[in-house]
């Protein structure tokens, strides 16, 4: 068993302790813990930076840093793959690929990736960790006294935690840890975020809700969210059994998954498997496609409010009704930002699940129903 943990987040805000303490805690328990450490550090440490004296072109500094990231990226997972199937194995980042969007433009970034040849999507550079927990500073908490390469000032340094963490959506999962008065409660936070990654257990409840596009200003979150088009077709499978692809277009490029779950006998799901595959064998997939279900296209939008993560679907065949999606504690209430209008909370409704709206028709009598 291998898990990819990033650990992300703006200067100062708490990632080396975090660090620490995971190997602290998990080698005792049987754990092969495996840190990647930050590479712009790396590189600034010893004298190739973007800033300062002798500076190097910013775009050419993150190719550098791309390049070593996504070097020690394979390397390290060979190193997994070489302990053996047996053994347990926690990768943490720090900090991952997708942090360099912080600190260029879109455009800047996919130069970067040209120049590397185009090695993954962005979907898959985004996606190929299990789980990223991004850590939220405060000013009172900022320092450059245990990083020699931290050159920020404190709003700096705020103002790239809020980039970075712009830079993960639509990721599946990403974790926002709030700051707290403590470092003893931030650890604990991590430590609950990651025993939830280990044990492959759901830790949070999803919520769902209906949400009136019509009175919600779909304008202001398109500003603050990152778009991701999806195509979703479901396959041939038995009743016990749910066999759906994908295809992703994020950030201009486009990505394949292949996913299949087994029905629980409440209805709920439980993930089997959930590969990445290439065009050729989506399209060989397709031709496998259950004729009752339309194949679903929607634009998911995933922004952040407050340390909550959101994700709102909005449908081509539903044009006033959007889905907004939620992952909470078990006991936390949810408070939906003031520019989203819920109709309903929809998390037990099967006529808002998704296999149900790409049933033939079934998208436009929901519509109605609403």
């Amino acid at each position: 068993m291998v898990k990819r943990i990033v650990l992300t987040g703006g200067p100062g805000t708490g990632k080396t302790t975090v660090i620490d303490t995971v190997k602290l805690v998990y080698e005792p328990q049987g754990y092969r813990v495996i840190v990647i450490d930050e590479t712009a550090t790396y590189f600034i440490l010893k004298g190739i930076k973007p800033f300062g004296e002798n500076a190097i072109d910013l775009v050419d500094f993150q190719e550098l840093v791309m390049r070593m990231q996504l070097a020690k990226e394979e390397i390290f997972d060979r190193a997994a793959e070489m302990m053996g199937e047996d053994a347990k194995v926690l990768i943490i980042y720090d900090r991952g690929a997708v942090d360099n969007c912080a600190y260029i433009s879109q455009e800047q970034f996919e130069e970067v990736m040209a120049r590397l040849n185009h090695v993954k999507s962005f979907a898959d550079l985004l996606n190929q960790y299990d789980a990223v927990i991004d850590l939220v500073g405060r000013k009172d908490f900022y320092t450059t006294e245990n990083n020699a390469a931290r050159s920020e000032d404190v709003d700096s340094a705020l103002e790239l935690g809020a980039n970075t963490l712009k830079s993960w959506l639509g990721h599946s999962k990403i974790k926002i840890v709030l700051p707290k008065d403590t470092m003893d409660e931030k650890l604990n936070e991590v430590l609950n975020i990651i025993n939830e990654v280990l044990s492959e257990k759901q830790v949070k409840r999803q919520d769902k809700y209906s949400v009136d596009l019509s009175e919600t200003d779909l304008d202001g979150i398109i500003r603050k969210s990152r778009a991701v088009l999806i195509e979703q077709t479901y396959l041939q499978s038995d009743e016990r059994t749910e066999r759906r692809i994908r295809k992703v277009v994020i950030n201009n490029s486009i990505s394949y998954y292949s996913s299949v779950y087994r029905i629980m006998e409440d209805g709920s799901r439980v993930i089997v498997s959930e590969k990445s595959v290439d065009e050729k064998v989506y399209n060989q997939l397709m031709e496998y496609r259950d004729e009752s279900y339309e194949t679903i296209r929607k634009i998911r939008y995933c922004f952040s409010e407050n340390g909550t993560y959101f994700a709102l679907d909005t449908f081509e065949n539903m044009d006033d009704v959007g889905i907004l999606e939620v992952n909470v504690s078990e006991h936390e209430v949810v408070k939906v930002p003031d520019y989203v209008t819920v109709m309903e909370n929809v998390s037990k409704n099967p006529n808002y699940f998704n296999k149900n709206i790409a049933k033939k028709v079934k998208g436009k009598e929901l519509k109605k129903q609403v």
